[in-house]
């Protein structure tokens, strides 16, 4: 696979952040008066874009959605526990720069958040451009993607690595490649056709594929 720039999702595929969302989600939940979800397993099964829906599944109606996504992103902010990257993430990173191959990172999650995110893990500098969203109820990163897209003219020499059904819809929207990070916040359904790895040094296994 020849690849001219790889385009990034953050949370769930560099970073190691599910248990943290779901240990967020499930107090929101339960400053709503909602019952948790149970395991990163049932929250794997249960995640998808638009959130609409994976709030609306986890018991959040739509005249509390905007209140729920205000509490939980609050929360998230507060919480200030330790987050890894996913083993393999820097070395892949590294591997990609060596093959002169342009790398962004695209995530749907406000700048200053993403920012405070990315900073101890001294990564923004590896990427040629890091694209966040502003609306925090409306949590795409299309036109984001798409505008990077169009000023770079890299259309289809893309690859971008994501672990949702969102990342996937986006690939096929614009004509980029995709690949599903399995180690993610959601489990894609088996009948979705995309390469999927497992960890991140496949990944260079598949380039070389």
């Amino acid at each position: 696979m020849t690849v001219r720039a790889v385009c990034w999702d953050w949370n769930g595929t560099l970073l190691d952040d599910v248990a943290r969302c779901l240990r967020v989600m499930n107090r929101m939940l339960a400053d709503f008066g909602r019952p948790g979800i149970v395991d990163t397993g049932a929250y794997r099964a249960l995640f998808r874009f638009p959130l609409e829906r994976f709030y609306a599944d986890a018991g959040i109606g739509p005249g509390e959605y905007r209140a729920a996504v205000d509490r939980y992103l609050g929360l998230l902010e507060a919480d200030v526990s330790d987050v890894p990257l996913h083993p393999g993430a820097r070395e892949t990173i590294e591997a990609l720069r060596s093959r002169g191959v342009s790398q962004v990172l695209a995530s749907a999650t406000q700048g200053p958040l993403l920012e405070a995110q990315l900073r101890p893990h001294r990564l923004a500098p590896e990427f040629d451009a890091i694209l966040s969203i502003t609306d925090p109820h409306r949590a795409s990163k299309r036109d984001v993607i798409t505008t990077w897209l169009r000023a770079t003219g890299y259309d289809g020499d893309v690859l971008l690595i994501g672990d949702t059904n969102h990342d996937h819809e986006i690939a096929v929207e614009l004509g980029t490649r995709f690949v599903h990070f399995e180690g993610g916040h959601q489990a894609l359904p088996p009948d979705v056709d995309a390469v999927r790895i497992g960890s991140l040094a496949e990944l260079e296994t598949v380039l070389d594929g």
